[in-house]
């Protein structure tokens, strides 16, 4: 029976990759469905617009049998500082009648259970969000060691979407990072396909790798008490 372990419901802005991905990765019978919500991108304007939409978006699974809803947006689930991410929650589980969970709450879960005490962050983002971002991390009781926002000017430049920074182009950013003093390593951003390359990056750096594709799947199953490991996707997952 299709989504016999559980039924998980995503809210994420106008990419297939995380759908995409929790269906190659997650394992047998745990199905997704997807809401989508356009937004001019990830500066703090943007994602004003993006979550000003999340309780009208949310209220679409209303009548979807769902274990769980899911906002698939790190940025957009931290932008406004400490306890958003909650607030987030308040407004899917009050809008939708189900349960509900945010990125940016998986990777505090998800740091917590890998014991990391201070974090080294690569993103897609301008400066005023990776700002937003550090502050959000800091206020939850961890060290940002160093953020560093990639340049993807190039995406934007021909009109793509940010789907279309490939592993390679993410791979090399991060090996590129700055990670002294780090004890994990998390690549921020839903929009970005990261779970192909979570464990030669562990390998290769030598420390815990969070990213928010890898936290949220991770923390969604716990949430519907979906107890798999996931092979390759590191440590985490395999807690």
């Amino acid at each position: 029976m299709y989504g016999w372990r559980a039924k998980i419901g995503l809210i994420t802005p106008m990419s297939e990759n995380a759908e995409h991905a929790f269906h190659i990765y997650a394992p047998e019978g745990v199905s997704f469905a997807s809401m989508k919500i356009n937004f001019p991108g990830p500066t703090p304007e943007g994602l004003a617009i993006l979550t000003d939409r999340l309780e009208e978006t949310a209220a679409m699974y209303k009548d979807y049998d769902a274990d769980l809803v899911v906002f698939g947006c790190t940025s957009g689930s931290c932008i406004k500082g400490f306890g958003w991410d909650q607030e987030c929650i308040r407004q899917i589980e009050r809008a939708s009648g189900h349960p509900g969970l945010t990125t940016s709450t998986a990777v505090l879960e998800a740091l917590k259970a890998l014991g990391t005490k201070k974090v080294a962050v690569l993103t897609p983002y301008p400066e005023a969000t990776n700002e937003a971002e550090r502050k959000f991390l800091e206020d939850n009781g961890y060290e940002v060691t160093n953020i560093v926002g990639m340049d993807v000017s190039y995406i934007r430049c021909e009109g793509r979407k940010m789907e279309a920074c490939d592993e390679y182009f993410l791979y090399r950013n991060a090996m590129e990072m700055d990670l002294k003093g780090a004890d994990t390593f998390f690549l921020s951003c839903m929009g970005l396909s990261t779970l192909e390359i979570v464990e030669e990056l562990e390998t290769m750096m030598g420390i815990p790798v969070v990213t928010s594709h890898q936290a949220t799947l991770w923390s969604a199953l716990r949430h519907c008490r979906v107890g798999a490991k996931l092979p390759r996707l590191g440590r985490l997952c395999m807690s």
